[in-house]
């Protein structure tokens, strides 16, 4: 599995694509946060918490697998 997952340490643009996953994971951790927050401040936001929460979990899933 290790070998399959070589497209992450490639690199794009000034970084290697293990770098924009953690970007991408630090901004739907925002967009989780900043979901549940107007959910519990009022009662809206569901699909915005679950956007967010499913991104987070998305970009954990490709990124937890170790490195060479």
């Amino acid at each position: 599995m290790v070998d399959q997952m070589k497209w992450l340490e490639r690199r794009l643009g000034p970084w290697p694509v293990r770098v924009w996953g953690l970007i991408l994971n630090f901004v739907g951790n925002t967009v989780a946060v900043y979901g549940a927050v107007r959910f519990i401040k009022d009662g809206s936001s569901l699909p915005i918490l679950i956007i967010g929460v499913g991104l987070t979990l998305l970009c954990l899933l490709v990124l937890a697998v170790p490195s060479r």
